[in-house]
């Protein structure tokens, strides 16, 4: 019998972190969404995180993103989209200006590997499909295979009974 690791393990041998509310943030988590560490490496060096959008920085934005996955009831579907192929199941948060990719482990989680700027991703073509290997490589050499959701929508924000 061969063994499947599971995010636990992955906590364990800090390749995971569970993202933490900030003190701001008031609501109560609902669902836990996972940080690959290294991707706070790319956030907290990247410069143009700061840009403003509006009355908040893009990093604000992306952080305001994850709160709402971890916090809101309504969380709302289309901010996480599965990239092709479907068969993958690699998914994207799309927070303005940003890509955040990741998968989901099961119905209402979401684990963030890795990041790029919407601009780097018109820039290049292929940086997308660089981005989904990027996360597969990390399912696959952290033995996370058999935690892998497919499915549309339906499947990660199943409806209620």
């Amino acid at each position: 019998m061969t063994y499947m690791a599971t995010i636990a393990d992955a906590i364990a041998r800090l390749a995971l972190e569970l993202l933490p509310l900030p003190e701001w943030e008031r609501r109560l988590p609902i669902r836990p969404l996972w940080v690959n560490p290294t991707f706070w490496n790319w956030a907290d060096c990247n410069p143009e995180l700061e840009t403003k959008e509006g009355p908040k920085t893009l990093y604000e934005h992306m952080e305001q993103m994850f709160m709402d996955f971890r916090c809101s009831e309504t969380f709302g579907a289309g901010d996480l989209r599965r990239m092709l192929p479907n068969s993958s199941g690699v998914r994207t948060m799309r927070p303005p200006k940003l890509r955040v990719y990741g998968w989901c482990p099961a119905a209402h989680q979401f684990v963030v590997v890795c990041a790029a700027l919407e601009s780097e991703t018109k820039a290049d073509k292929s940086l997308n499909d660089k981005k989904r290997d990027e996360v597969l490589d990390f399912i696959r050499r952290n033995d996370l295979g058999e935690h892998v959701l497919l499915g549309d929508a339906r499947a990660v924000f199943p409806p209620k009974a």
